[in-house]
């Protein structure tokens, strides 16, 4: 076996292993992923499955994949079948060799675990099976060989150690011409997280030549979740591999993940100086202008030479507006010298260099970084590319949308509900509409779930001790279809102005509730409290199992940048009328459209909300109430609300 990356993983392991010096921060441990909602969108459909077993014409070499495509989702079908669940995205692999790796753990396509349960369990876990593959009318003076590069541990941590009846390994199996899967290659886990080492196979012998070849990687670790991570790379099988098992390096540079010395995986840093996500007009209204943008961005990238590079390479950092703006600005260009040992380093640029036009309209831009390496061979081109996108919408985030592991609240029996908070610095007033969060429901957590978002003012640097607003909602299990993110709406959108917070508590009912945690992006020092049973707040940060402290609790505040009055809010209420009124159960509302429903109380509690399947909907099939007084709560699809009285007899 040849490590292409045996002088690198020296600096790799130190700075993932090393823990920050202590601090007066709360430190939380997160757990990894017992479900990954994110994944079910990936998950293949039956007619792709029934495509693929249509198909009967094999593939010819050369066989390549660095999964630089797709950006995330399932192996690409050229090359693989749809099934096995190894997913290819560019969040998990650590430094992989090129932007994208295939990694293999213990969640389904679908994103649900493979003992739908919680409890370690060990066995057989993803897989990643080629398509058959033309090596018919090949001798075994072809010179063909199998390479690939492989790790061990991802991002959520280091994985279990292979020992007894706790089986964590990866296996390479090829089939034969009798159609048998013969085991030639595997890996058992020292309980060690890896850099990406290389391993070629030999595949000169008659009884792999043959038509209908294919090779099979599986894996086998805990079955409960995402702790037991094997990534895939780089992997090429051709004929005319004169270097034979020494075949380790390639005429490629690329793009990789993550960056020295910050996060070792997820792509491009973020082009904000704080955030990931935020409102336009926010953005906009900063002083200087353009003083969100960070001072500085970059990724790692891998020179997979034999050496020295005959030129120098060309580096080109653009930004534009989607779908097809002109390009605004360069935020890096220059020429760089690629290294030999290590084969990887970072390359960074300035996106505040690009002043980014002040307009009021939502917009998402694209940072793109460039390598030139004039490289001629089409298959490793795209791999010289890589980009990043960021919303200014009319939202806050700390996280990129997807999650790598959970955390939860103490469930605490006795005195206030614990909470989390997340601080926001306003360059301007605004309002505060609704509150979206990733709650992560596994098979064995069938239940709806109660929960309570708040919004906090600032009390000498910290939350208030009493909410300016609150809204407690049952979140509904399974979510509605569309996003893994649950939008809760305040009754009335509520103002905020300088430094304030929001967040969500959660009650003890005896189960673990859990939310996603992004582990690609982190957030600044003191921005996000915890809450404990006696109501004192102190800050977080999380450590991931064997990983330093990182990562963003994934919720997202909602802002209007609109100020209710009385008068508008009395305009708006005028425009609608609810019959029959008083009514004895269906309502019928006519009027302007709305995005959805709800029913209150007299005292304001929701006692009906519409159905998700039934959102926008005019007519409320609401079902028994009591005889009284309410109030039908309206939400337009901008947050406003609007209450019409309702009289239930």
């Amino acid at each position: 076996m040849m490590t292409l990356f045996r002088m690198y993983r020296g600096l790799l392991l130190p700075a993932l292993f090393l823990v920050a010096g202590a601090t007066s921060a709360q430190v939380i441990p997160s757990q990894p992923l017992s479900a990954d909602p994110s994944r079910a969108v990936y998950a293949p459909t039956l007619s792709e499955r029934a495509q693929v077993q249509r198909r009967t014409a094999a593939v010819e070499l050369p066989f390549f994949d660095d999964f630089t495509t797709p950006l995330e989702g399932a192996p690409k079908a050229q090359n693989w079948l749809p099934t096995g669940g190894a997913l290819v995205s560019n969040r998990l692999a650590i430094y992989p060799l090129t932007r994208g790796a295939a990694t293999l753990d213990g969640l389904r396509a679908t994103g649900q675990s493979y003992s739908d349960g919680v409890n370690a369990s060990y066995g057989a876990i993803d897989s990643l099976l080629s398509q058959p593959i033309n090596l018919g009318n090949l001798t075994v003076n072809e010179q063909v060989y199998l390479s690939f590069a492989w790790q061990a541990g991802t991002i959520v941590g280091v994985p279990n150690r292979n020992i007894g009846n706790t089986r964590v390994r990866l296996e390479l199996y090829v089939k034969t011409v009798t159609g048998a899967w013969e085991l030639v290659w595997q890996e058992a886990s020292a309980g060690q997280r890896t850099a990406f080492r290389q391993q070629v196979i030999d595949l000169n012998q008659p009884k792999y030549l043959h038509a209908n070849f294919q090779f099979l990687f599986a894996a086998t670790g805990n079955r409960s979740d995402n702790s037991d991570g094997w990534s895939v790379d780089y992997v090429v099988l051709d004929r005319g591999r004169a270097r034979g098992l020494a075949d380790t390096t390639f005429v490629d540079v690329a793009t990789s993940a993550g960056i020295r010395g910050g996060i070792p995986s997820g792509g491009l840093s973020s082009p904000l100086r704080l955030y990931t996500a935020m409102p336009v007009w926010q953005f906009n209204a900063a002083t200087p202008p353009n003083s969100e943008i960070a001072p500085r961005m970059g990724v790692n990238f891998s020179n997979l030479n034999a050496g020295n590079l005959p030129v120098p390479i060309s580096v080109a950092g653009t930004v534009r507006e989607l779908p097809n703006s002109p390009v605004l600005g360069n935020w890096a260009r220059r020429s760089i010298a690629f290294p030999v040992n290590p084969r990887q380093d970072s390359v960074t640029g300035h996106p505040n260099r690009v002043a980014i036009p002040l307009t009021p309209t939502t917009k998402t831009l694209r940072y793109t970084l460039v390598l030139d390496a004039q490289e001629t061979n089409p298959r490793t081109q795209p791999n010289d590319t890589i980009f990043r996108d960021v919303e200014l919408s009319n939202y806050y985030a700390y996280d990129d949308g997807s999650a790598e592991n959970i955390v939860q609240l103490v469930p605490y029996s006795t005195g206030v509900a614990s909470a989390f908070a997340y601080r926001f610095d306003l360059n301007q007033p605004d309002n505060v509409r609704a509150l979206r969060l990733y709650p992560v429901f596994t098979a064995s957590d069938r239940a709806n779930r109660p929960v309570t978002i708040n919004v906090w003012n600032d009390q000498n640097g910290r939350p208030a001790d009493s909410p300016v607003a609150t809204k407690t909602v049952t979140m509904p299990n399974p979510l509605p279809a569309g996003s893994p993110y649950y939008e809760i709406t305040f009754d009335q959108p509520v103002p905020v102005s300088g430094t304030f917070y929001v967040g969500y508590s959660q009650p003890s009912q005896g189960r673990d509730l859990h939310y996603g945690l992004d582990l690609n992006n982190t957030f600044p020092p003191a921005r996000l409290w915890r809450r404990d049973n006696t109501g004192a707040w102190d800050t977080v940060s999380f450590v991931p199992r064997g990983a330093v402290r990182r990562g963003a609790l994934m919720m997202r505040p909602v802002m209007t940048n609109n100020v209710v009055t009385a008068t508008t809010a009395a305009k708006l209420a005028a425009a609608y009328s609810l019959f029959p009124n008083p009514t004895r159960g269906t309502v019928t509302i006519a009027g302007p459209a709305f995005a959805r429903a709800a029913v209150l109380d007299a005292v304001g509690r929701s006692v009906w909300e519409q159905p998700a399947a039934q959102a926008g909907q005019a007519t409320l099939a609401l079902p028994y109430l009591p005889a009284g007084v309410y109030t039908v709560r309206l939400t337009l699809a901008d947050g406003r609300t609007v209450g019409r009285r309702l009289l239930v007899e």
